[in-house]
């Protein structure tokens, strides 16, 4: 298992729920596609694929029957993510459309029925990663530039303090006025939609983070602050919010 810091797993924390937030809401139409690019994010990402190998057993799944409508995919957490896994991987091996192979027995409507089998096969399995996510951010503290190992034993996040760690301090902001920096971040927070989700909060909150820490730091990471960036303009909000972010891609300009 390769070493992170705090501020690498927020990008990828990011990065899982975005791509998982639009399987989620897919509709009939797009749903095979964002199918396929969550199941290749959590293949190609090692924290993540890591953890589902450890609940994997291959003896849980068989091909199923297309259009085979579930009211559960286990009575444990390892059958569910074992079943899930297994599941999605053999649809995007095996199908052609989640719609009429997967979800069309789930309601009377197209869209209406991807929806259905989305909150009840694709969430669980969704909340799962995210929930082994926040607990190794949480078993990580608050150091943003200190290097842990993270190992899983047995489905359970075990943190380290890496061995070859070396704590950074930057000395230098890299041509970027901080303070008018902390300016702009202060008038996105100030100006936050308030009828987004909890989720959509969130990936606003870790973004700006990331463009702190990445921007004041010795070598800024530009596919870090691209991401989150990409991350806050996502998000629909008002005239105000959306300036603001405006100013703020045009603000990073000399670190892009």
């Amino acid at each position: 298992m390769k070493n992170i810091d705090k501020k690498q797993l927020k990008i990828i924390s990011m990065e899982f729920r975005t791509i998982a937030n639009r399987l989620i809401t897919c509709n009939h139409q797009t749903g095979m596609a964002l199918l396929k690019k969550f199941m290749a994010y959590i293949d190609e990402n090692e924290i993540i694929s890591e953890y589902i190998k450890q609940y994997v057993n291959p003896d849980d799944f068989q091909p199923v029957e297309r259009g085979t409508c579930f009211s559960s995919m286990g009575d444990t957490k390892q059958e569910e993510i074992s079943y899930t896994y297994q599941y999605l991987k053999y649809a995007v091996e095996s199908y052609h459309s989640v719609y009429h192979d997967m979800a069309f027995r789930y309601a009377r409507e197209a869209n209406d029925a991807v929806k259905e089998f989305c909150n009840r096969i694709v969430l669980p399995f969704v909340n799962y990663i995210e929930g082994y996510l926040t607990e190794i951010g949480i078993q990580m503290g608050y150091d943003e530039d200190k290097k842990f190992m993270i190992n899983v034993n047995g489905g359970v996040a075990q943190v380290n303090v890496a061995n070859d760690n070396a704590t950074v301090h930057a000395t230098q902001s890299n041509g970027i006025d901080v303070s008018q920096l902390e300016n702009i971040i202060s008038d996105i927070m100030k100006h936050m939609p308030t009828d987004i989700t909890q989720e959509e909060q969130e990936q606003i909150s870790d973004s700006v983070e990331v463009i702190r820490a990445e921007v004041q730091s010795a070598s800024p990471r530009k596919g870090f602050i691209k991401t989150a960036l990409k991350g806050l303009q996502a998000i629909n909000g008002t005239a105000q919010f959306g300036a603001a972010i405006a100013t703020l891609v045009q603000f990073l300009g000399t670190v892009l």
